[in-house]
């Protein structure tokens, strides 16, 4: 099945294609090399080229005062980047602990299973993010998407994990709990690394031009 007609059946039919998904042979280099890596790259892409239609070049906001706040369209696309390669950390590292915390929900131990709700579950976030640069309207795109994801991960539980009904909303909850704190980790580590760049690296330029 192609990238467009998964996602698009994930979207607006979930419940028939998380059937299918389940079923289906997999593994979990595939899931993330046929799958999520091209459609997370879409977004990226969008990103990168409104950042370079604003006319940002490599000599950063100089213009603006403050070497503090230099920051050229080089390093604002690889802060992009490295944003891109920590979602798919992020991706990992959530299907991961799924796979771990399913059996205390009666569910399946499968990593390839708990890859394969993770990743079909975040379509939704990927295809907002064409839309997420919109001021306003992206970001109200955006909440909607990630409400829906947790709803393609409650759809999904019991076909995928063979997680029992009655278990299905306390789980999906684990999930979200789990997933908001690892949010909170990975997003921390990228402020720090863009703080340091802003004002590590353009304090640095100040003091070795002004010597």
């Amino acid at each position: 099945m192609s990238i467009v007609a998964r996602a698009k059946n994930i979207i607006l039919k979930p419940t028939d294609e998380w059937n299918v998904i389940a079923d289906e042979p997999a593994t979990v280099g595939g899931l993330f090399t046929g799958y999520a890596m091209i459609l997370l790259a879409t977004p990226l892409v969008a990103d990168i080229t409104f950042i370079g239609a604003l006319g940002i070049n490599t000599d950063g906001l100089g213009g603006m005062g403050g070497g503090a706040m230099e920051m050229g369209f080089g390093a604002i696309a690889a802060m992009a980047v490295l944003g891109y390669v920590f979602s798919l950390v992020m991706l990992f590292v959530m299907s991961f602990l799924v796979n771990a915390v399913s059996p205390s929900f009666n569910g399946k131990s499968d990593m390839v299973q708990s890859a394969k709700l993770m990743t079909y579950a975040s379509t939704p976030t990927w295809v907002a993010g064409l839309v997420g640069w919109i001021p306003i309207f992206g970001g109200l795109i955006s909440f909607g998407a990630s409400a829906y994801v947790v709803y393609l991960i409650y759809l999904g539980l019991q076909p995928v994990l063979g997680v029992p009904k009655e278990k299905v909303a306390g789980f999906t909850v684990v999930i979200v709990l789990i997933y908001v704190v690892l949010a909170a980790i990975i997003y921390g580590i990228l402020i720090g690394i863009a703080f340091s760049t802003l004002f590590g690296g353009g304090m640095m330029g100040g003091a070795l031009s002004g010597a």
